[in-house]
């Protein structure tokens, strides 16, 4: 087989080149720690990377919706725990009025039912981040609608007792949230729990309107009752929220150890050995040292030196 004289140059210059991409390869991944960059490095660990990548994707929504579902569930605990005091002020009040004597302190309490009232209202169309809290999926206007007479204050529309001082007008479920692929929650109170809202607020004005009349055998056993109704409703709607804290809190930490493992796996995958890199490219860079010499020594030689 004839060899032409650029046979020998060409083939060099291709090893070189070869030899050249090997060390900046290596020097790149030594330098940034990863061992793939892009897909065609390693098309199949390539392809486990994307994968995992969108799945820590997922993963991180997963989280922002059970971090919002729990500040959402925090501040509607905070609600209801305002609701319970007011109810065992309610209460007491309510007990306290058998002791009296004389309309003045009757109209005193009831003045002070007063405030309770409009508290009471104030928590019950309490919003957060724009969204009214116990409005169910119709979180857009307020859940809860007040009949009030010509001074501002909430009263029956008889004031009588014939009717609701404070309707319900929002919706029987709430937004859910997903916390998972196959899991979500509702830090929103429901329909019927919201109901039992006004109805706490209702049984407030019967009190008040009790109270206001003056005489100290108004607060019926009827009305006690329904109060401690009321505060039963309020703690095990407590309760219930209590337990929604605690799925959350659970897919939060699931979610979190999820994240961890694939952000190992992906580290795995992608990064380099830093060692056995350096140990590499030391190799190449000496190869690349021996084949310029190699070419010196061979490039230098002529027909004169065998003259």
């Amino acid at each position: 087989m004839r060899v032409t004289n650029n046979t020998y140059p060409d083939t060099l210059l291709n090893h070189m080149q070869s030899i050249t991409r090997q060390m900046n390869d290596l020097q790149t991944q030594a330098a940034n720690g990863q061992r793939i960059t892009k897909i065609s490095d390693d098309s199949a660990a390539g392809n486990r990377i994307l994968d995992m990548q969108e799945e820590k994707g997922k993963i991180a929504q997963f989280t922002k919706n059970a971090y919002r579902a729990q500040n959402i569930n925090n501040t509607t605990i905070s609600q209801l725990q305002n609701f319970i005091k007011i109810s065992d002020r309610a209460n007491e009040i309510a007990v306290l009025a058998n002791d009296l004597q004389g309309p003045e302190g009757l109209k005193a309490y009831a003045e002070e039912l007063d405030e309770l009232i409009e508290h009471a209202l104030r928590g019950a169309n309490a919003e957060y981040n724009g969204e009214f809290l116990f409005g169910g999926v119709a979180s857009g206007t307020e859940p809860f609608t007040a009949n009030l007479d010509g001074d501002g204050k909430i009263q029956d529309p008889d004031g009588a007792g014939a009717g609701l001082a404070v309707n319900y007008v929002g919706a029987a479920d709430g937004p859910e949230f997903h916390l998972s692929e196959s899991g979500k929650v509702s830090p929103f109170t429901d329909g019927d729990t919201n109901q039992q809202l006004a109805d706490f607020i209702n049984r407030l004005v019967s009190l008040r309107d009790a109270l206001e009349s003056g005489s100290q055998n108004a607060v019926t056993d009827t009305i006690r009752a329904d109060l401690e109704t009321s505060e039963d409703d309020l703690i095990f709607a407590l309760s219930r929220q209590g337990s929604v804290q605690l799925r959350i809190e659970f897919d939060l930490n699931l979610n979190q150890q999820r994240y961890t493992d694939l952000e190992e796996n992906v580290s795995a995958e992608a990064d380099v050995d830093l060692s056995q890199t350096i140990v590499r490219l030391t190799q190449i860079q000496n190869a690349y040292q021996a084949t310029l010499q190699s070419a010196g020594r061979v490039l230098n030689t002529s027909l004169l030196n065998y003259i």
